[in-house]
C-alpha cells in the first residue's frame, strides 16, 4: 500500500485549527463553568428567599388567627348591637393596618430577592466585561 503524505503547509494548517479550536473550547468551558456557578448560586439564594418567605407566611397567618380570636372574645362579651358594630370598626381597622404593613413588608422581601438573586448575575456580567476588553 503506497503512503501517502500530505503537504507541509496542509500539516500547518491542521496544527493551527486544531490549537484554535483547543483555544475556543477552553473559552466555552470556561463561560459554562462560570455560568454554572452563577446558577448556583442564584439557586441558593432563591431557595433561603423561599424559606424566609414561608417563614413570613407563617407570622402573618399566625397574627391574623390571633386577631381572629380577638375580635370573637370581644363580640362574645358585645351587650349590644352597637358594641358589636363599635368591635366590628375597631376590627376592620385594626386588620386594614395590618395587612397595609404587611404589604409593605412583602415588598420589602421581594426587593432584597431581587437585589440578592441579581447580584450574581451583575458581577458575572462585569466580570466578562472586563475580560472581554
Amino acid at each position: 500500500m503506497p503512503k501517502i503524505e500530505f503537504p507541509a503547509n496542509l500539516r500547518e494548517l491542521a496544527k493551527e485549527v486544531m490549537a484554535q479550536t483547543r483555544g475556543n473550547y477552553e473559552q466555552i468551558e470556561t463561560a459554562v463553568n462560570e455560568m454554572m456557578s452563577v446558577l448556583m448560586s442564584t439557586q441558593s439564594t432563591a431557595a433561603k428567599s423561599i424559606v424566609n418567605y414561608r417563614a413570613w407566611l407563617m407570622k402573618v397567618a399566625h397574627g391574623n388567627v390571633i386577631a381572629a380570636f380577638d375580635f370573637a372574645q370581644n363580640l362574645a362579651t358585645a351587650k349590644s348591637v352597637p358594641d358589636v358594630i363599635e368591635y366590628s370598626r375597631a376590627h376592620a381597622r385594626v386588620q386594614f393596618d395590618a395587612l397595609a404593613a404587611q404589604t409593605k413588608e412583602l415588598t420589602e422581601l421581594a426587593h432584597n430577592v431581587a437585589t440578592e438573586m441579581a447580584e450574581p448575575i451583575n458581577t458575572s456580567i462585569a466580570s466578562a466585561g472586563e475580560n472581554a476588553a
